[in-house]
């Protein structure tokens, strides 16, 4: 501790000697190469020396003044080449964003309907990925897999190129004026026109949950970011799905991006008898342990626990498989792994991105930016590490092509296979 004292005390009295960009690049590369403690193998110290020698050429003109402007390009660059997505820059519009999604409030800022959708090879028409809970897509029932045909009688086939396409939609929205949507949707390619407005809603996600005409209940958690909703959300859910008789669970974290520890953990325990993560960090200097059982949650950090009921607490008991994908990233794998590892559901995809046994920790910069790291190395309850990535049980690639010209979700098919039902239209 000694050491790391003076080597900050060293670096911060050096720190007002330098141009901004240099005092931005300096606080950056010091992080990186004291609390990286992630996959890659690279020397950090040659990594941010190398780059210290571009950030020279690039201020050279302007030495003393060059801005963090300058900086932060060479900065992501830095970070890129340790190719962890764990470990990455954020503006501090990003940051920003963040924070709000953290709080559970993270407003639009413009008209929305709360879509993604994304080009289909060979068309104009547009594929809908995902959907926000709540948004007016949601509401007016638009759902994953439906294709956009044509925006207020336009076909977008007629548009030039899959840009204008994109464009004429979110114009079409951002008029404030009804939006009539023709959507083609299922197997059966059944066409619709669904009339919808844009508003500025929240961006932030939560658990959703949809039972099915076939008593199938399928549980969606996007990410884990909104501080002290999330895990609760879910146990809500699995209560619901419950009361309402649900004959058995699909619980869909395709493009789960992860988020908050403590909300993955009080997820995991709506689906494990003992939801467990225990972290280190490079040093081995901090560990933290969060164990939930019974419906109590206990977090100890360096031999000092701390504990608290979970008077919301459900636990899903009937057939169970979940659903991933390669944009299933951090928490989403966290939770994935677990089930598998206890043996409560096969996962049901492809392999998943693969940050699965780091957490990040972001570190706030001079610019009003910040930089997130991988900090922690993740371990099961008996110290075997968590899994780089969740690995399925039973493979189903999605195919964009295939869901835009069929309707077919395949891996929800063969999810609903595992769970021994046929599949029905939803």
């Amino acid at each position: 501790m000694r050491k790391f004292l003076a080597v900050l005390a060293l670096w911060a009295a050096s720190f007002s000697l330098a141009s901004p960009a240099q005092d931005l690049f300096d606080q950056a590369s010091f992080y990186v190469e004291f609390y990286y403690n992630g996959p890659a193998r690279l020397n950090l110290k040659e990594l941010t020396t190398r780059y210290q020698l571009e950030l020279d050429q690039a201020c050279a003109p302007q030495k003393d003044t060059c801005p963090y402007d300058q900086a932060v390009p060479i900065i992501q660059r830095m970070i890129e080449e340790l190719k962890d997505n764990h470990t990455y820059y954020l503006s501090p519009e990003a940051l920003r964003s963040t924070r709000e999604s953290r709080q559970g409030n993270a407003p639009s800022r413009a008209l929305r309907i709360g879509i993604t959708h994304v080009a289909i090879p060979g068309s104009r028409d547009r594929l809908i990925v995902d959907v926000v809970e709540g948004g007016p897509a949601d509401e007016a029932g638009l759902a994953y897999g439906d294709r956009i045909i044509a925006v207020n009688g336009r076909l977008l086939n007629d548009l030039p190129d899959e840009n204008q396409a994109a464009q004429f939609l979110v114009q079409a929205v951002q008029t404030g004026r009804p939006v009539v949507l023709t959507i083609l949707r299922g197997p059966e390619r059944q066409r619709l026109e669904i009339t919808l407005t844009g508003r500025e809603i929240n961006l932030a996600r939560f658990p959703s949950l949809k039972i099915r005409p076939d008593g199938v209940a399928v549980l969606r958690i996007p990410d884990f970011d909104a501080q002290g909703q999330v895990g609760r959300k879910v146990h809500e859910l699995v209560r619901e799905a419950q009361q309402k008789g649900a004959r058995a669970m699909i619980l869909d974290l395709r493009g789960n991006s992860g988020g908050l520890l403590n909300e993955m953990i009080i997820s995991a325990a709506a689906f494990l008898d003992e939801a467990y993560v225990a972290l280190a960090d490079r040093y081995q200097t901090e560990r933290t342990e969060f164990r939930v059982r019974d419906g109590r949650i206990t977090i100890t950090r360096n031999g000092q626990s701390e504990s608290a009921n979970l008077p919301f607490s459900a636990r899903w008991r009937g057939p169970l498989a979940v659903l991933i994908d390669s944009n299933t990233a951090s928490g989403g794998e966290y939770l994935a792994s677990a089930i598998q590892r206890a043996r409560v559901a096969p996962l049901v995809g492809v392999p998943t991105l693969g940050i699965g046994n780091t957490t990040t920790r972001p570190f706030n910069l001079i610019n009003g930016g910040a930089i997130s790291i991988s900090y922690n190395r993740a371990y099961f309850a008996d110290g075997t590490p968590y899994p780089e990535r969740a690995t399925p049980d039973i493979v189903a690639e999605t195919s964009i092509e295939q869901l835009a010209n069929t309707g077919r979700d395949l891996p929800f098919e063969k999810a609903l296979e595992a769970l021994g039902i046929k599949s029905a239209s939803r």
